[in-house]
């Protein structure tokens, strides 16, 4: 029987053939001819890629359309989201349009790509994992002007950006300066619900929740989630150390259930149970002092509302690059394998350099 580290190398490896292929016949230079050079007062419409669905990397270039707004109101912004991500974006006051793509869906890629050809001058899509269903979109966009990362060697990035070691804020800055723009705003924008902003204000004032530290015990992959034993070996020392000090779970629907039954042993630790998107947990680090999180989505968020932040992060030099909490308020905590790693006396010794 095959091991699931085989598989995972036999998959890795057909990806890459699957990739070749794909480059090999649709990899052609756009018609950047039809375009002035790019300037804030030639540029008409962008479009960013953002069908993988991140929410973290919504947070790092939410300043771009913001600043795009700023130097000329009259550009049109559109991106390419999936029906995961749609709710963040639709919040946004300066993105005029939204196109929606079935995820991992060539087909859909590519109709939506074919709907959209020729519509906007350039194209931002400015990630490292590049697949098959990527390029199609981009060829069947046929915009004028492609911006990439490290694609140096792909015909149609006829704008590169070389360096993939820096910050992912940094990467769409450079994206921006390379169609014009200057003295960008690096500032995050943080979207507000209002719905979701008075009904986590009610659980914050029902509970006496005022100067409170945020926890989320929950990243993307499995190595980056705590188990229930290690959740409650850390609430026990947390509630122990800092007998004062209350603190918000953050959560997610299918751990809800967990965390409220966590929180009825430890009277100092609070779940709002009412969470349904990332808007909730938006407004619940909106009213905390200090976050602690191995998602970097919630450290992206809590670094662009001014919070402290302790960042449990897997040791990935190049993840690390892109996806720090870019902040002088935040410390980092690293584990090898898997996030259980990080003890409950770490957590608690990070904390108490802050008291």
């Amino acid at each position: 029987m095959a091991t699931p580290l085989f598989l995972k190398r036999l998959k890795a490896q057909s990806a890459k053939w699957r990739l070749r292929i794909a480059k090999a016949w649709l990899d052609c230079a756009p018609n950047s001819d039809i375009l002035p050079i790019l300037l804030p007062n030639t540029v008409k419409s962008v479009i960013f890629l953002r069908q993988d669905g991140k929410i973290g990397d919504y947070i790092v270039s939410s300043f771009a359309f913001r600043e795009i707004k700023k130097a000329n109101p009259n550009i049109r912004i559109g991106v390419i989201c999936s029906t995961k991500n749609q709710v963040i974006f639709a919040n946004n006051p300066y993105i005029d349009d939204l196109h929606l793509v079935k995820a991992k869906s060539l087909v859909s890629y590519y109709q939506v790509g074919k709907s959209l050809a020729g519509q906007y001058d350039v194209a931002i899509e400015p990630t490292l994992v590049f697949r098959p269903r990527d390029l199609v979109l981009l060829r069947a966009l046929n915009c004028p002007y492609n911006i990439g990362l490290d694609k140096a060697d792909w015909r149609i990035f006829n704008l590169n950006i070389a360096d993939k070691s820096q910050h992912f804020s940094d990467i769409y800055r450079i994206a921006l300066e390379k169609c014009g723009f200057s003295d960008i705003d690096t500032t995050y924008e943080i979207p507000v619900q209002t719905a979701s902003a008075d009904k986590v204000s009610k659980f914050i004032q029902e509970n006496q929740l005022y100067d409170y530290i945020a926890l989320n015990f929950f990243g993307a992959a499995n190595s980056r989630r705590f188990d229930v034993v290690n959740i409650h070996q850390i609430l026990q020392q947390l509630t122990f150390s800092f007998p004062e000090q209350k603190f918000v779970l953050l959560t997610y629907p299918e751990v809800t259930p967990i965390l409220q039954t966590l929180c009825q042993e430890f009277k100092q630790c609070f779940v709002y149970a009412n969470t349904q998107t990332i808007q909730d947990s938006i407004e619940l680090i909106r009213h905390a002092h200090t976050v602690i999180s191995p998602d970097t989505a919630i450290i992206h968020i809590a670094k662009g509302l001014n919070k402290k932040i302790i960042g449990l992060y897997q040791v990935n030099p190049q993840n690390s690059a892109n996806w720090h909490p870019n902040s002088e308020q935040a410390k980092i905590l690293f584990f090898r394998q898997h996030i259980n790693e990080i003890t409950a006396e770490e957590i608690v010794n990070s904390l108490k350099l802050d008291c």
